[in-house]
């Protein structure tokens, strides 16, 4: 890979690229995307929808400037680099674009993506683990905002390798950061209206039990993947649904406790692809944007899981 990115720095380090995140950008795509940013001179960072918590207070702590893409002239431009994302619908904007390169660290689910470049390593954790031991340089605000990628996208390493450990360990004595001061960017206290809106979902919430899962699911209008976290605290498996009038579809966030064996991002791929939709990420944490509406879409998710945990159920018959 690193011999990889250096045939792509090589080609395009110089260029007008455009650096694109998925929409409504996390601490690990934000991050990545700024230290990209760093070592491309002439580049710009394009991500769309409100960023999550934790990557605004990077953005803040940083001054990192974002933009819409689709308010972009392409003329003006290379191409665009995409990052921690290999799938139009988590950013349709790029539909139309030339792709330089993908550096990206989830399954083949819904990856619908074909760069020059391609970065792709299913087994990280995040994408600021790949960029991390990418660069050949890395300063002290660039390990600092991966630093907190790693940790926010590893789930507090619950997802994580070794390697995990040993390249955080790198980057905490560059950014000269401690655990509990990157914790609070990877994990921040949520906002009080996040607070109202999951105590919210909390109260709508659904479960049945099946093929030895308590599988819980529930509506919200803000902050799913939030609610799916702490839901899947108390519940095997949570779906979180948020239906977005204006685009017609159902995003999910679906959680679940390390014990289970059912990997959400086959779920989540599985139930995009029947709603013309896509769907993918980490067998722990995934989600889908669906084009149907959101109580449809939650009972095909908790069908397609259940089905799912009794063939691995038969399989060890």
């Amino acid at each position: 890979m690193k011999n990889k990115f250096q045939d792509f720095f090589s080609k395009y380090g110089n260029s007008r690229i455009a650096i694109v995140t998925h929409n409504k950008a996390d601490a690990d795509s934000i991050s990545s995307a700024y230290a990209l940013n760093k070592i491309l001179p002439k580049s710009i960072i394009c991500t769309h929808e409100e960023m999550r918590l934790g990557a605004q207070m990077l953005a803040d702590k940083f001054s990192i400037e974002t933009h819409e893409l689709s308010s972009l002239k392409k003329e003006e431009f290379e191409g665009i680099v995409v990052v921690d994302t290999s799938a139009y619908t988590l950013v349709p904007e790029a539909a139309g674009w030339k792709i330089l390169a993908i550096i990206d660290h989830h399954r083949s689910d819904g990856r619908d993506m074909k760069g020059e470049f391609e970065i792709i390593e299913t087994s990280s954790p995040s994408a600021a683990e790949i960029i991390a031991n990418l660069l050949p340089e890395i300063d002290k605000e660039m390990a600092f905002a991966l630093s907190v990628g790693i940790i926010s996208d590893g789930a507090r390493f619950k997802s994580s390798r070794a390697g995990s450990f040993k390249t955080l360990a790198m980057l905490m004595e560059i950014a000269g950061a401690e655990y509990e001061e990157l914790l609070e960017y990877a994990e921040p206290e949520p906002r009080q209206e996040a607070k109202i809106a999951m105590l919210t979902a909390m109260k709508r919430v659904e479960f049945v039990y099946a093929a030895g899962y308590v599988i819980a699911t529930t509506e919200v209008g803000s902050n799913e993947s939030d609610a799916a976290s702490i839901i899947a605290d108390a519940a095997d498996v949570a779906f979180v649904a948020k239906w977005k009038n204006r685009e017609q579809e159902t995003r999910i966030s679906a959680r679940a406790r390390k014990s289970v064996k059912v990997p959400l991002n086959e779920v989540m791929g599985e139930v995009g692809k029947m709603f013309g939709g896509a769907g993918g990420g980490h067998p722990k944490a995934a989600g889908a944007a669906l084009k149907t509406h959101s109580d449809e879409a939650l009972k095909k998710c908790v069908e397609v899981f259940i089905e799912k945990a009794e063939k691995k159920e038969s399989e060890k018959i």
